[in-house]
C-alpha cells in the first residue's frame, strides 16, 4: 500500500521532492495510528465472564448444602457475646468481635482471650473498623487514629503499625505485607494499597478514585475469599469481582441483576447509598467462593414486603444457575442457617443467639441443643454449612 502511494506521488511532476516525502511520512505515521487504535480497541472490547442473576429464581437448599457443623463458645461472665458485629475463622481460632471487643475461642469452643482495649491510653484504639488474626496474633485497625494496634493470645499490647491515610478494612498477607482498602475514603485516592509494614512503606496502589467522600458502609467487606496468591476482592455499588494480587490488581467475573432499581453508573457513593436505601437494588456484593468448580455467591437485597434479605447463588460446573433466599423457607435439614459471615474450608459460618436457637427447636419441635443443655444464659453458637 505504501508503495503504491510513493508511486503515484512521484509520477506528479508539480510537486518537489521535499514536499513528497514529507507526505509520505504523514501518510506512514498515520497507517501505524490507526494499527495502534486497532488493537487498543481489541484489548478493551475482551469481557469477563458475566453471571445473570434472577432475584426470583428459587431452589432447593440442598443443593447449595451438603451438612453442617457446629460449635457451642464456653459460657462464662468474660466470654457471654451480645451484638456480633463481624466474625473471622482460620486453622487455629474462631474470633469474633462484639463492638470493641476481640473474644478468641479454640475450634472445640474453648474461650482462650479478650481483647477489651477501647480507650485513649498507651496500648489502646479509639475504634475498631476491623481486625486481623495472624500467627497468634490480633491486629486491630483503628481508623480514627490511622493506625494498627498489634496483641498476643494473652491480650498483651506488642506493637503498633502506624498508616499515612485513612483505611476501613484490612489483611495481612504475611510477616510483613498487608492489603488495605479504603473505599474511596482517604487523601491518596487508591481504593487498594500493597504496603510493607516492616519497612513502613506502600508497595503499590491500585483502583484510583477522584474524590474523597469519607463515606463508611456498614456490613461491607471488600475481602471476599482468597485464590493462590491474593484475595478476590469488591467494591460498594460494584458487581464485578476483582482479583488483587501484590503485583496487580484486575476484573475477574461480573454479575448482572434483574432487580426493580438499578444501579446509576458513575454518581457518588454517598449519593448511590441515598438512593438506594430500602430499595430493590443490590448495593454491594457479599462473599464470594470457588468451590469443588462450583461458584458461590452472598448478596442482600431489600424487599418492601420482606425488608433485608440474605440470598445465595450458584453457578455449577455445567453452568447451571441456582439460588436460594435464606429464611425464606424452613428446613428440617439445615434448621439453624443463617446469613454467613465469611467462609473457612469449603464452608460459609455463621453464628446465632442461644435463644433464637431455642426458640426455633420450641417452634418447630426440635431438640438438638436442648438435650445438649443449651439455655437461654448460654453463648452463642457458631455453624458451619459445608458447601455442595
Amino acid at each position: 500500500m505504501l508503495n503504491g502511494l510513493a508511486l503515484i506521488l512521484f509520477s506528479m511532476p508539480i510537486l518537489k521532492k521535499r514536499y513528497i516525502m514529507r507526505f509520505f511520512s504523514f501518510v506512514k505515521i498515520g497507517f501505524i495510528c490507526v494499527l495502534f487504535f486497532l488493537f487498543a480497541c481489541s484489548k478493551h472490547s475482551s469481557t469477563v465472564p458475566t453471571f445473570s442473576v434472577d432475584v426470583q429464581q428459587r431452589d432447593s437448599i440442598e443443593h447449595f448444602f451438603s451438612g453442617y457443623d457446629y460449635v457451642m463458645l464456653e459460657t462464662n461472665e468474660n466470654t457471654l457475646l451480645g451484638n456480633v458485629e463481624r466474625m473471622k475463622v482460620d486453622s487455629s481460632v474462631i474470633a469474633v468481635q462484639d463492638k470493641g471487643r476481640i473474644l478468641l475461642f479454640q475450634h472445640d469452643g474453648k474461650f482462650i482471650t479478650k481483647i477489651d482495649k477501647l480507650g485513649r491510653g498507651a496500648g489502646e484504639y479509639l475504634s475498631v473498623e476491623d481486625f486481623c488474626v495472624k500467627d497468634s496474633l490480633v491486629y486491630i485497625l483503628s481508623r480514627a487514629q490511622r493506625r494498627i494496634l498489634v496483641y498476643d493470645w494473652k491480650a498483651t499490647f506488642v506493637d503498633k503499625i502506624d498508616l499515612d491515610d485513612w483505611y476501613q478494612h484490612f489483611e495481612i498477607v504475611d510477616d510483613k505485607l498487608m492489603f488495605l482498602s479504603s473505599e474511596n475514603s482517604n487523601e491518596k485516592q487508591y481504593d487498594f494499597v500493597v504496603f510493607n509494614y516492616a519497612k513502613s512503606e506502600d508497595m503499590n496502589m491500585f483502583s484510583p478514585f477522584e474524590n474523597n467522600e469519607g463515606i463508611t458502609f456498614k456490613n461491607f467487606t471488600p475481602f471476599s475469599g482468597t485464590f493462590n496468591g491474593g484475595y478476590y476482592v469488591l467494591r460498594p455499588f460494584d458487581y464485578t469481582v476483582y482479583r488483587l494480587s501484590r503485583t496487580g490488581f484486575e476484573p475477574y467475573c461480573l454479575f448482572e441483576f434483574n432487580t426493580k432499581e438499578q444501579i446509576e453508573q458513575g454518581a457518588a457513593l454517598v449519593d448511590l447509598y441515598d438512593k438506594t436505601s430500602n430499595k430493590n437494588v443490590v448495593q454491594y456484593l457479599g462473599s464470594y467462593e470457588e468451590y469443588n468448580g462450583s461458584i458461590y455467591l452472598t448478596f442482600t437485597l431489600f424487599e418492601e414486603k420482606h425488608g433485608i434479605g440474605t440470598y445465595v447463588y450458584k453457578v455449577e460446573s455445567d453452568g447451571k444457575n441456582l439460588l436460594m433466599k435464606i429464611y425464606e423457607n424452613f428446613s428440617d435439614k439445615y434448621p439453624y442457617i443463617s446469613a454467613p459471615y465469611g467462609v473457612y474450608d469449603g464452608a460459609f459460618y455463621s453464628i446465632r443467639p442461644a435463644l433464637d436457637i431455642l426458640n426455633i427447636e420450641e417452634m418447630y419441635g426440635l431438640s438438638l441443643f436442648h438435650d445438649k443443655g443449651l439455655t437461654e444464659e448460654s453463648n452463642h453458637v457458631v455453624f458451619f454449612h459445608k458447601l455442595k
